[in-house]
């Protein structure tokens, strides 16, 4: 006999009368396809009656039905939403009552703001000067190149 014959899922389910229950057994003893099949199901149904049993809902809730939404009151004692209420009130809080602003801090800062402009007008100060320097010196390597240049053109005519 092919293994098609046998129902093995009735025989797991326990449907089967003794004879046939009989014949899937010895078939499943000697074809090892079966046997795995077999094991398979069992597994299935052990994993299965260790499913905690529900009551079967006694109503279709559909998608507009207004019946299990929250009143509003019901919201506020929501955790999620208190939490939030206290971080925002938090917010507001740490808003308006901030203390103002050091007045030493401020000192400190226009203090820090004149030193940056007295370092930044003596840096440029430097650098002017340095580009005068640089200036000169390049004139002067000029006059004495043109100076050479003209001796040099002067011993070659002679």
């Amino acid at each position: 006999m092919s293994c098609e014959s046998y129902d093995l899922k009735a025989y797991a389910l326990g449907e089967l009368d003794r004879p046939a229950r009989r014949d899937a057994e010895s078939h499943a003893a000697t074809c090892g396809s079966c046997r795995e099949e077999m094991a398979a199901l069992r597994l299935t149904l052990d994993s299965l009656s260790t499913l905690r049993e529900e009551e079967i809902p006694r109503r279709i809730a559909f998608v507009s039905d207004k019946v299990f939404q929250p009143r509003w009151w019901q919201r506020l004692f929501n955790p999620n939403f208190a939490a939030a209420c206290v971080i925002a009130a938090a917010i507001l809080v740490h808003a308006f009552a901030r203390p103002s602003e050091n007045p030493a801090a401020l000192n400190q800062a226009v203090v820090q703001a004149q030193i940056d402009a007295a370092v930044n007008k003596a840096v440029a100060q430097v650098e002017a000067r340095h580009a005068e320097e640089t200036e000169m010196i390049f004139s002067e390597y000029d006059k004495r190149f043109a100076q050479m240049y003209r001796t040099a053109a002067g011993l070659v005519r002679q």
